[in-house]
């Protein structure tokens, strides 16, 4: 069994070959070889390892980053057509709050900044969709021992702190809260305020994913999604 993830995010080179097709200008404009545009695959592979250590010999999952949010988006539809033997899935950010009642898809579609790429989105499976939610910034926050191993001694977490306490969800920092919030706090680190390709792709790989898991449910959606996917496979042939 393939399990093929197309993520919201900038790639390199390599994710370019696992394109499902190489379409023509890859919209996350990397340059291999160039620090400050380090593809984010690396990162999720460390933070998805029990998947991969789950999946043994006869499952094979492979991580696509691919720039925009509508770029991953075409990317998984052109798989559902291409290799639909395998379990395709989208992973982006919700970018806004995701109402428990709805499905992903169903936030996707009723989010006017992403019509019109999302308005197709009828006919897919509910366990092929998943959010980062609101942004993959969350799970940073969530992981706040994270943040101060790789920021170091000048890292500042009393903002964030409070604000987690007065929220008491991760999920429910917007945006451009969870902008401010990482700026302040990283501000006079002497890795300087957080950026985005520089940084995440190491605090990725920092990340203790049990954390992350029990502050954000859609985080654990995703890991109980795939894991009982591959559980499936295991354990019946015709799955795979």
């Amino acid at each position: 069994m393939n399990i093929y993830i197309y993520i919201e995010g900038a790639g390199d080179e390599d994710d370019i070959e696992l394109l499902p097709r190489q379409r023509q200008g890859f919209r996350s404009g990397i340059i291999s070889g160039k620090e400050t545009t380090t593809g984010l695959r690396p990162g999720f592979r460390k933070f998805f390892q029990k998947l991969y250590d789950m999946a043994g010999e006869n499952i094979h999952i492979f991580l696509v980053m691919c720039g925009s949010r509508g770029d991953a988006y075409e990317d998984f539809k052109t798989a559902l057509e291409s290799q639909p033997e395998a379990f395709n899935v989208l992973l982006i950010d919700a970018e806004s709050p995701v109402n428990s009642t709805v499905t992903p898809w169903e936030h996707l579609r009723n989010r006017t900044e992403d019509h019109p790429w999302i308005l197709d989105a009828v006919d897919f499976e509910d366990e092929q969709c998943h959010l980062m939610v609101q942004t993959m910034e969350a799970w940073f926050i969530a992981d706040i021992d994270a943040l101060r191993e790789f920021y170091g001694k000048k890292f500042k977490e009393d903002k964030i702190q409070r604000g987690i306490k007065q929220l008491q969800n991760v999920e429910k920092v917007s945006k451009a809260t969870l902008k401010v919030w990482l700026n302040a706090a990283t501000r006079q680190t002497e890795k300087g305020k957080y950026h985005k390709t520089r940084h995440a792709p190491k605090l990725l790989e920092l990340l203790d994913v049990d954390k992350v898991r029990k502050a954000s449910p859609y985080c654990d959606r995703f890991f109980t999604t795939l894991t009982a996917k591959m559980g499936v496979s295991t354990n019946n042939p015709d799955e795979r």
